[in-house]
């Protein structure tokens, strides 16, 4: 297990994820980046693959997280063809960048028995309590990344994409596609997902 060199908004929410997973014996982290989720989750007790369509970063989390439980993979996610089921499939600040209907379809299918999807994710505020949480978030969000000197996606020359879907989406997605997921809002401008394949 290897802790990210770096903190931002996602590796803020590493600790939850290895919370969830620690029971999981497969994971698939969706849209791997740098590799720094899966090295942070690879304790022993893990078969990890990362997959990213960005090749630069693909190519950096083979030299910087060298590990024998942890294989990576350039490819998109609906390009991905799975050898197993996994345990967990992760979402961390990812799953925007996709059609999240057809993701999550994707994803169920390749999910074993009892296992989880986990999301991280980005969206635009919708109703006014939306609006709200994203006033309250502000001040402790800022004031945490000045303490400790947030590092940004940019800053590590990692895949962004700005254009978030509506909260009220993401919720009618999951209503329609994983019913019972525990979905909340997160400190970082985040919202965190747990849904179990029962």
């Amino acid at each position: 297990m290897k802790s990210p060199s770096y903190w931002n908004h996602n590796t803020a929410y590493y600790p939850w994820i290895r919370k969830n997973t620690a029971r999981a014996e497969r994971l698939l982290d969706v849209g791997c980046g740098d590799g720094a989720l899966c090295a942070y989750l690879d304790d022993g007790n893990h078969t990890i693959t990362g997959i990213d369509p960005d090749e630069n970063a693909v190519r950096r989390s083979h030299i910087d997280n060298e590990s024998p439980r942890v294989t990576y993979q350039c490819c998109k996610f609906e390009e991905y063809e799975p050898h197993c089921s996994f345990d967990a499939i992760i979402f961390s600040a990812s799953i925007h960048h996709m059609d999240m209907i057809r993701t999550l379809c994707k994803a169920k299918e390749m999910l074993s028995p009892n296992g989880l999807i986990l999301i991280v994710g980005l969206a635009e505020p919708s109703s006014y309590l939306d609006h709200a949480v994203e006033l309250l978030r502000i001040v402790p969000s800022k004031a945490v990344s000045m303490i400790r000197h947030i590092r940004t996606a940019e800053s590590l020359n990692l895949m962004t994409y700005y254009r978030y879907p509506a909260m009220d989406s993401v919720r009618r997605t999951v209503r329609n596609l994983l019913p019972g997921a525990k979905l909340r809002y997160g400190l970082h401008f985040r919202y965190l997902l747990k849904w179990r394949n029962c």
